[in-house]
């Protein structure tokens, strides 16, 4: 049986051919079970630099963050908010146009369609957007400025009267005016901005725009926008501006897709920022239903006018709260250990959060402290919602350099394909050639010539996903496993099909040291094959064809 070795650590098993110290894992594959198709939008990511997404190809762009939630799009200005001292951020400097030539939004959608990717956009619903006048150059409009409310704990290196809003003894300056900063505006602000990148690039049905989020984090303006909104944001309060910016997306474009609400976290899920985390006042005047459960109930028993939803896709955010386990850079065999046990957050019923999520409890059917994220928000939408689609638009299981976070990554990606994710985007974009864009490139061009991985889920089972995950995947002739080595040494691996899923294998992956590259390939004969020497902390995809059809370029 033939065996073209790219590198020594790998090879189909024969006799002779001496595999790993440790036991094989055993794999189990049968693409007639668990089909479930799923969407390329799973392989999104949060901006990028624009050359460089568009070499990786990346299906679907997020505009979006706690800077989208104030940006007055007719003068291009951000607001920085709590990330920045409060202070409006001017983008193009000619204003003599609406919006201005050259604006921050235009070019990010450019560039996103340049490329055939879909553009994620962030609507602003707070209901305050960046004074038109704000100033093109230092000192910028800021919301708590040291001449008007007094000496502050910390301000702007660059602008000295820009504060954090803190005064020097650590209580926090209230009863400022958001008018120092922003205008109030309602959705009609907005309808002429879709109309605009409508005019400029096409309506959602012809290649323009098609995805609209409601806004960013919503549970979360009491503090990261508290200049302009102190009070803790409600049910009642998200659901209402939901229903008015929602109806004003769809009336400008009937086929645009919107994304709500737009959680943070964990506590958002069950809570609104008046309960400050998981149950309390608001709560119980809401039925006691858990929020994003009441959330999709208002979705479904609302629709527009012809039976339209308001809202189309489910948008959450999610961070694995274990330490070093979500933004770092540590690698550290335990912290690489508890970042990828940290995935069972996302669909193990059982599984309890190695974090403070576990102080939460279980003592209701909530079982706070065991997340299983993904099957909880489907379950939610199952009874309250059916059809509603699911995204999470913000997420990270480690720094780009990590190589325990590059696993991570891409067994997220089967993870979103298997559990029914219907759209994600990364926080943010990889840097470039970095371990976790590996993971990227090994669904969308694992062969260097635009093979990628799309079609159907189906069933995968791995006797041991502390040590290999594995996860199957069928696109036309072709079936396709991937498999992540998740220890700190070599792993045989044992996979027996139901049944012969064809002729010719050629096995691709990366580990810490070798990005994605074609490791070996042969000839299949039955339904069984045994790799041996899985490289340490690495991903594997073995792509097994007959009569193969390739799918290649495109996003649909």
């Amino acid at each position: 049986m033939p065996c073209r070795h790219h590198r020594p650590l790998l090879c189909l098993l024969v006799a002779g051919c001496a595999g790993s110290a440790a036991a094989a894992v055993n794999v189990s594959v049968d693409a007639a079970a668990d089909v479930r198709p799923f969407s390329p939008l799973i392989f999104g990511i949060n901006y990028g630099d624009a050359a460089r997404n568009a070499v990786i190809g990346y299906p679907l762009r997020r505009w979006g963050g706690n800077s989208t939630t104030r940006y007055n799009w007719q003068v291009d200005v951000h607001s920085t908010a709590d990330d920045w001292y409060y202070e409006n951020i001017p983008g193009a400097s000619d204003r003599s146009q609406v919006p201005p030539l050259g604006n921050a939004a235009d070019a990010f959608v450019s560039a996103t369609r340049g490329w055939g990717g879909e553009v994620l956009l962030t609507i602003p619903t707070i209901g305050w957007t960046p004074r038109a006048d704000s100033p093109q150059s230092h000192p910028y409009f800021a919301g708590f400025s040291v001449a008007k409310y007094g000496a502050q704990q910390s301000t702007d290196p660059w602008d000295p009267d820009a504060g954090n809003g803190v005064r020097s003894n650590g209580t926090l300056i209230t009863g400022n005016d958001p008018h120092d900063t922003s205008s109030a505006v309602t959705p009609a602000f907005w309808t002429p901005w879709i109309a605009h990148l409508q005019a400029s690039f096409g309506t959602a049905a012809s290649g323009g725009v098609r995805f609209y989020a409601l806004d960013n984090e919503v549970m979360l303006w009491n503090s990261t926008h508290r200049d302009v909104h102190p009070a803790p944001t409600t049910y009642d309060e998200t659901w209402a501006k939901a229903l008015a910016y929602g109806s004003a997306i769809k009336q400008q474009d009937p086929a645009a897709q919107v994304l709500g609400p737009v959680t943070w976290g964990y506590c958002d899920l069950f809570g609104s920022a008046a309960d400050d985390c998981m149950d309390g006042s608001d709560r119980s005047a809401h039925g006691g239903l858990a929020f994003v459960a009441w959330y999709l109930q208002q979705v479904c028993a609302n629709p527009l006018p012809g039976g339209a939803r308001v809202v189309d896709y489910l948008d959450l955010h999610y961070y694995p709260q274990g330490q070093n386990v979500s933004m770092s850079d540590d690698d550290s065999s335990a912290t690489a250990a508890r970042r990828l046990r940290a995935l069972k957050e996302l669909y193990d019923p059982a599984w309890v959060s190695e974090s403070w999520l576990a102080d939460l409890g279980d003592f209701d059917a909530n079982h706070y402290s065991k997340p299983q994220l993904i099957r909880r928000a489907r379950a939610w939408i199952d009874q309250y919602c059916p059809g509603t689609r699911l995204a999470i638009t913000e997420y990270r299981w480690g720094n780009d350099g990590t190589a325990s976070g590059a696993v991570a990554q891409a067994e997220l990606f089967g993870l979103f394909a298997r559990e029914g994710v219907d759209m994600a985007t990364r926080w943010v974009a990889p840097e470039a050639n970095t371990r976790v864009e590996r993971a990227f490139q090994l669904f969308l061009d694992y062969d260097g010539a635009g093979g990628r991985v799309q079609g159907s889920s189906v069933r995968a089972v791995s006797a041991n996903v502390d040590q290999v995950g594995a996860y199957a995947f069928s696109s036309g002739a072709r079936t396709l496993l991937l498999l992540t080595n998740k220890t700190a040494s070599a792993q045989d691996v044992n996979v027996a099909f139901a049944a012969s899923p064809g002729a010719q294998w050629t096995l691709y992956g990366f580990d810490a040291s070798q990005p994605v590259h074609e490791i070996a390939s042969g000839t299949l004969a039955g339904t069984s094959l045994s790799l041996t020497a899985l490289p340490a902390m690495s991903a594997s995809l073995l792509v097994i064809s007959g009569n193969d059809v390739i799918f290649r370029d495109g996003f649909d």
